[in-house]
């Protein structure tokens, strides 16, 4: 009678055997359903927003091209000027500087006139601020990101494109 409930013990531990290894196949196929599915959505949602992306950018670029029919962009021209540069030392340092600035959604450049003293100023107010030794080597550049910056936030609702140097002169 032993013999029968030891073989009935060994065989109820197989049996819990079996189906915890059953319980943990269920969970590892559920565990690989569930990542499936959050990769598939993780990637509807990429693609998705990839093409909103796309779609947005084409609408934005074909307004920009209907702006550009309703006011084409208007370069305008800035009279020379000569500004004193800030060399620390008490000897005068000039420059003298010839600029076209295209400016877009002002209706025509008779328009843009009154604000040509506006732009003047913030050529004068930034190279008053700059020193000669800031002009070498890529030094320009800096330069016209830093008006081009400028005019950007100073113009708000006109929109500034790009800044030409036609002429720059360091003496």
């Amino acid at each position: 009678m032993s013999e029968t409930v030891t073989d009935g013990a060994a065989a109820a531990k197989a049996a819990d055997a079996h189906a915890g290894a059953a319980k943990k196949k269920k969970l590892i196929i559920i565990g690989a359903v569930v990542i499936g599915l959050l990769l598939l959505a993780g990637g509807g949602f990429w693609a998705k927003d990839r093409f909103f992306k796309s779609v947005g950018s084409t609408m934005a670029s074909d307004s920009k091209a209907a702006q550009d029919a309703l006011h084409p962009p208007i370069i305008l021209g800035i009279p020379s000027l000569v500004s004193n540069l800030d060399s620390g030392d008490g000897r005068p340092v000039y420059v003298k500087l010839t600029a076209k600035v295209e400016v877009v959604g002002a209706p025509n450049e008779a328009a843009l006139q009154n604000i040509v003293p506006q732009i003047q100023d913030i050529f004068q107010t930034y190279l008053h601020e700059t020193r000669p030794q800031d002009l070498r080597g890529n030094g320009i550049y800096r330069l016209h990101e830093a008006i081009m910056r400028r005019l950007r936030v100073e113009l708000a609702p006109l929109e500034v494109r790009n800044l030409y140097f036609v002429e720059f002169l360091v003496q």
